[in-house]
């Protein structure tokens, strides 16, 4: 026999977490020259005792309103916090991975956020990277500015690359004009040459 509840809200019978996920920009890092993510609200839906059945996907205004308890429990969770932009310190080489789950335990997710931290935000960060906390940021300032460097040098060789297959196409298109003009002229040289010349007919002395 259905429960009531399960008549009128079949939704509780769903697990549903939402959560935030970062997803990487894959046209932003081409341009920075370093790999680059956003953290995207997401939902996961489950229907408990079916293996098969998940739904796992961008959260959308239907979502708020379709698990509204859920999406508030969400919020309540996250706070006022925002979600990070930029690079992730789990993607930079200059950290193990146990320092970089240090440094996001104290809210530093990004590379940029230590590049851009003030000396108060600094003291926080102590000797978790095994270096002065000042010298650490000048890592992180470097690390940005050369990966800026990289991308703006790759660029450069992409716009070169193009400009000189756009000449080789340019080239070609005129080269084949050119020989299709030598081509249409030889053929008529060559019918001149071979048409034969009129005979004048003379008329005889009276």
């Amino acid at each position: 026999m259905a429960i009531e509840s399960d008549i009128s809200n079949p939704d509780s019978r769903l697990a549903v977490k939402f959560y935030k996920r970062p997803v990487k920009l894959e046209n932003e890092s081409i341009a920075q020259g370093r790999p680059i993510f956003q953290e995207f609200d997401f939902i996961k839906i489950l229907v408990p005792g079916d293996a098969l059945t998940e739904i796992d996907t961008y959260v959308s205004e239907g979502h708020k309103t379709r698990f509204p308890i859920q999406w508030a429990n969400y919020m309540n969770r996250q706070g006022s916090e925002i979600g990070f932009s930029g690079t992730p310190i789990t993607e930079w080489p200059q950290i193990s991975v146990s320092q970089a789950e240090e440094l996001k335990g104290i809210k530093f997710h990004t590379v940029e956020s230590i590049a851009h931290a003030s000396d108060q935000q600094l003291q926080k960060i102590g000797m978790i990277a095994g270096m002065s906390p000042h010298n650490f940021r000048e890592r992180a300032k470097t690390f940005l500015n050369l990966a800026s460097e990289s991308a703006d040098i790759s660029k450069r060789e992409e716009e070169i690359t193009q400009l000189r297959e756009e000449n080789a196409k340019i080239k070609a298109e005129t080269d084949a004009k050119l020989a299709e003009m030598q081509s249409q002229m030889t053929a008529l040289l060559a019918a001149v040459g071979t048409k034969k010349p009129r005979k004048t007919k003379v008329e005889p002395r009276a």
